[in-house]
């Protein structure tokens, strides 16, 4: 995957979905992390990058040293200016460096001087009903007079 890094850059944002979410479930299965963990704070706490992130980190060294590549070439093929505004929907490979980062690297920067000082609450997402009111679940078999047999 990071051989093709460049190639990745200019497909749009939604092609890395899978990979997030492949990246995801490996991050919660060698943390063994609860349901209620969210994925921000698990790339905060383990210092990983996503894949967003990742992928233009990995642009930005391949076009830095493709400058200095002895294939003429290379070098003509990536000393090109992006112009974004030209064609919005044609993207470039050198259009990842000036793509916005993904909401999880802006939430772990405007938390990164909280994290230091405290560790943040753990908020639990609530999911379905909080008690269980039906009496079926867990019970032994009723008759059909209401009382238990056994």
């Amino acid at each position: 995957m990071t051989y093709a890094s460049v190639v990745f850059a200019h497909r749009p944002h939604s092609s890395y979905r899978s990979f997030q979410v492949l990246q995801n479930k490996f991050m919660r299965m060698t943390t063994d992390s609860p349901w209620y963990m969210r994925n921000v704070d698990l790339h905060r706490d383990l210092d990983l990058p996503t894949i967003a992130q990742y992928m233009k980190t990995l642009s930005k060294t391949y076009f830095e040293n493709a400058v200095r590549h002895p294939n003429p070439l290379v070098v003509e093929a990536s000393t090109y200016t992006p112009v974004p505004d030209v064609e919005p929907k044609r993207r470039r490979p050198k259009h990842v460096l000036d793509d916005p980062d993904d909401k999880i690297t802006t939430d772990n920067v405007s938390n990164q001087h909280t994290h230091t000082q405290h560790s943040q609450r753990l908020r639990r997402r609530r999911r379905g009903p909080r008690f269980l009111t039906s009496s079926g679940r867990g019970s032994l078999p009723r008759s059909r007079d209401g009382l238990n047999n056994y």
